[in-house]
């Protein structure tokens, strides 16, 4: 009679997730996912897959972490300038707090060699281009915008801005140069 799951899916999941983020794809083992999950290795197989499967698993999780993020920082003003500015210091605000970002590590440790991982990293860069270009277009209408570049190239320019945000707290753990830097990147709506 095969046993039933003892443990949280969903909390064992957030530990490789968190392990993933410290220590990158590569440096982590699968025994150092079996002693961070607190879960014996054939239940880590059987329930996640392979050390890739449990990998995508978690940069999926993440994703959506990001995506409610970003949701519910452009829903704190009605005004889309100031909500597209809001998604910055969010993102401000992770990097000084998280030290890091499980997806910009991804992007420079797997994107170019897993189309896995690349394709959901171009996914999730290209819906946070559609949700900054939506608020963009709609700052032009109002007037709030008074770029002369297309709501497009600047959403495409803002998203590769927020990777910088992290690249800056990663490499310098500097908390008032990664201000500056999101200071500089919500300048360019100005």
């Amino acid at each position: 009679m095969p046993r039933n799951k003892e443990f949280d899916y969903n909390e064992k999941l957030r530990a490789a997730r968190d392990l993933f983020w410290k220590k990158g794809y590569n440096a982590t083992s699968m025994s150092d996912l079996v002693e961070a999950m607190k879960i014996n290795r054939s239940s880590l197989y059987l329930t996640y897959g392979n050390k890739h499967d449990l990998f995508l698993k978690s940069l999926e999780d993440y994703i959506r972490d990001k995506d409610m993020q970003y949701r519910i920082a452009s829903e704190l003003s009605a005004e889309p300038l100031q909500a597209v500015r809001n998604i910055i210091r969010s993102v401000f605000q992770s990097a000084v707090k998280e030290g890091n970002c499980l997806f910009t590590n991804s992007v420079f440790e797997l994107a170019v060699v897993d189309r896995q991982v690349n394709s959901m990293l171009t996914a999730q860069s290209l819906k946070t281009v559609s949700l900054f270009e939506k608020l963009l277009t709609a700052a032009k209408k109002d007037g709030s915008l008074k770029s002369d570049k297309s709501p497009r190239a600047l959403a495409h320019f803002l998203v590769s801005g927020l990777t910088s945000i992290y690249n800056v707290q990663i490499l310098f753990s500097d908390t008032q140069l990664t201000k500056q830097t999101a200071e500089i990147l919500t300048g360019v709506l100005e």
